[in-house]
């Protein structure tokens, strides 16, 4: 269960996309959802605890690595998940 002070954060470049899917997230009664890009998402999470995390498609392969190893290191169990699809131009 998520308590209030747990986040999901969606990090991505294409605020659009971030934008549906924070939507469809907090559609399922996830009360805290934010979207936010690779160098922000530390200072977007605050004193939450990370409850999980949405990667775009379209993030650089180094962003991707520095988020997931400062991930790992805050808590080696938060789930994960990667976007797959095209990147838009």
């Amino acid at each position: 269960m998520i308590g209030g002070d747990c986040m999901i954060l969606i990090v991505d470049r294409t605020e659009a996309r971030a934008s549906n899917l924070k939507s469809l997230i907090e559609f399922m009664d996830s009360p805290s959802v934010s979207t936010t890009t690779p160098g922000e998402w530390r200072k977007c999470l605050g004193d939450h605890r990370l409850e999980a995390l949405f990667l775009g498609p379209d993030l650089p392969p180094v962003d991707v690595e520095r988020v997931m190893i400062d991930v790992c290191d805050m808590d080696p169990n938060v789930p994960i998940v990667m976007l797959h699809g095209h990147a838009e131009q």
